[in-house]
């Protein structure tokens, strides 16, 4: 058993499935099978779409409390003590979703700090958003909790007791939030709206509980852009709901059916990268990963 593990909530669709393989392509590209286990939640409908991924860890868990109506909570609720007691075993986690793509410098790596993710889902130099997640705080009863730090991202990355409180407040506070949604005692501004509650409530805690000498930001959940390279400091990509290219939505809307990187231009930005990954078979991977690990060392220097 490794000391640190990835871990992430795999749904029952077709779209998640998919999104799943470049995760686990990547955790197979960069040799993370004796650096991380790979750890996956899934909803029992979904057993079958994970007998192809060989090697991971994996534990059912069924839809609970909120997750029927906002989906995105079974991400965050296998941080639940019911749920996260397979998860104590290992000394650090990553918290992060489906739709994201490892890098090389992951392996290894040890964090030093709570590494937080970076969140697109407002600007950050907007302040009415600014001012609305301060009173959606201070229904909450965090009168201090937003400001500090905007815009955090949907992964986490540290000690796995500090992972596993992180996210289970922020689980609880999503549900407060939805609540507060649905009884309209708070609006939609600009780009919070009830789909990103559960942003609002990462960022709200992240403000809550950290000071800057314990946490490191937008560590993780880097862009997946032609405009963003893959320099030492990027070990996690995320695909931003954005149509920016690389974009997961132009990806699926089969947009990119004529874009083939060649292998010397793989590590040329994050774009080229993810839609390699995406577009490459996991046999093809496990296959041919040792011949492919000479452009990474080349990119590198």
């Amino acid at each position: 058993m490794n000391s640190k593990a990835i871990c992430v909530y795999l749904d029952d669709s077709d779209k998640m499935e998919e999104e799943f393989s470049w995760l686990y392509k990547t955790w197979i590209l960069n040799d993370l099978e004796n650096d991380f286990d790979l750890v996956v939640f899934y909803n029992p409908s979904a057993e079958k779409r994970l007998e192809k991924f060989d090697g991971i860890v994996k534990y059912e868990m069924p839809y609970v409390r909120y997750s029927e109506k906002y989906k995105f909570l079974n991400s965050h609720y296998f941080c639940l003590p019911k749920y996260s007691k397979c998860l104590e075993k290992y000394e650090y986690i990553l918290k992060t979703d489906c739709d994201v793509f490892l890098t090389h410098n992951i392996k290894n790596y040890i964090p030093s700090k709570f590494l937080v993710g970076q969140g697109g889902y407002y600007n950050t130099a907007d302040k009415e958003a600014l001012r609305a997640i301060q009173s959606i705080a201070d229904l909450l009863g965090y009168s201090n909790g937003a400001g500090k730090f905007n815009a955090c991202g949907a992964s986490f990355f540290g000690k796995t007791n500090q992972v596993l409180q992180v996210v289970q407040l922020q689980a609880y506070l999503t549900e407060r939030i939805l609540d507060l949604f649905d009884s309209m005692s708070i609006k939609e501004v600009g780009t919070l709206h009830k789909g990103v509650s559960s942003m609002i409530a990462g960022e709200i805690v992240i403000n809550s509980v950290f000071t800057h000498q314990h946490i490191s930001l937008y560590v993780l959940d880097n862009k997946c852009w032609e405009t963003a390279t893959i320099g030492s400091d990027v070990i996690h990509i995320h695909a931003w709901h954005s149509r920016l290219k690389w974009s997961k939505h132009d990806y699926f809307d089969e947009k990119y059916k004529d874009w083939k990187v060649k292998k010397i231009n793989i590590y040329d930005n994050a774009a080229n990268y993810c839609h390699w990954i995406a577009t490459s078979s996991i046999e093809e991977i496990r296959k041919n990963k040792n011949i492919w690990r000479k452009y990474v060392n080349k990119a590198s220097k």
